[in-house]
């Protein structure tokens, strides 16, 4: 079994998925690597007696159309399911918690995508981004797998090695150590939204939580939308009544 191997580059970066690209469910019609590509390596999970090779490694951007609104969607995400491939399809968007159980992998997954991202937005260098992503795909799925107490990529339940990800295998543990030891937390505001399907390669990306004061615009914005509705609705029967 393997995962995505190749994928088209892209151009453009969203750091950040808003909120309102959030729905019920979303039909993802394009999946790619994140600009400008991945890194390689040999994936091992020893508890479920997994090996892939020569899996590519790295962030992704995923887009299609929100199913409520038929609105266009874009999202950079993080595979958490080495399990199945990823292709076209149709998820759904249920709380992170019905997937991962733990508070604590969900607090450290929040605090490892939201200061990695801002890591690969910095690099300088197609090729320290390339490693950048890669290491911040290692840590997800470092976090995830690894139940054995400590998290480093070249040891325990879950391990990469080989391929031409050794650099980025050491940026991750470097980061790892950041989750772990407090100096990474979560950015303010911020929460993990979930694309999911039993049969595709579910994901995870960075949203924003809106601010108290958004919320109060919206409830004020229902409510302005409410009273018009009323008032035309009270306007066609008066005329009615007066025809």
């Amino acid at each position: 079994m393997k995962l995505i191997l190749k994928a088209a580059a892209t151009a453009a970066l969203f750091a950040l998925a808003p909120a309102t690209a959030q729905a019920a469910s979303v039909m993802i019609t394009s999946t790619a690597f994140d600009t400008p590509g991945y890194r390689t390596g040999k994936i091992t999970h020893t508890p479920s007696a997994t090996t892939l090779s020569n899996v590519g490694i790295g962030r992704l951007k995923l887009a299609g159309t929100d199913v409520s609104t038929m609105s266009a969607v874009e999202y950079i995400t993080y595979c958490v399911d080495i399990f199945h491939t990823l292709h076209a399809g149709l998820f759904t968007m249920p709380p992170l918690s019905t997937y991962i159980t733990s508070p604590s992998k969900i607090t450290q997954l929040t605090a490892l995508v939201g200061n990695a991202n801002a890591q690969i937005a910095a690099a300088g260098t197609s090729s320290l981004r390339k490693d950048r992503s890669a290491a911040a795909q290692m840590g997800v799925w470092e976090i995830l797998y690894e139940n054995s107490g400590t998290l480093n990529i070249n040891a325990g339940q879950f391990q990469i090695a080989n391929g031409d990800s050794a650099t980025a295998r050491t940026i991750a543990n470097g980061w790892l150590s950041n989750v772990t030891g407090g100096s990474w937390t979560a950015l303010p505001k911020s929460k993990l939204g979930f694309l999911y399907s039993a049969t595709n390669q579910s994901q995870i990306f960075l949203t924003r939580v809106p601010e108290p004061a958004t919320w109060a615009m919206m409830l004020l914005g229902f409510g302005f939308i409410g009273s018009a509705l009323r008032r035309s609705t009270q306007r066609r029967a008066v005329q009615t009544v007066l025809a």
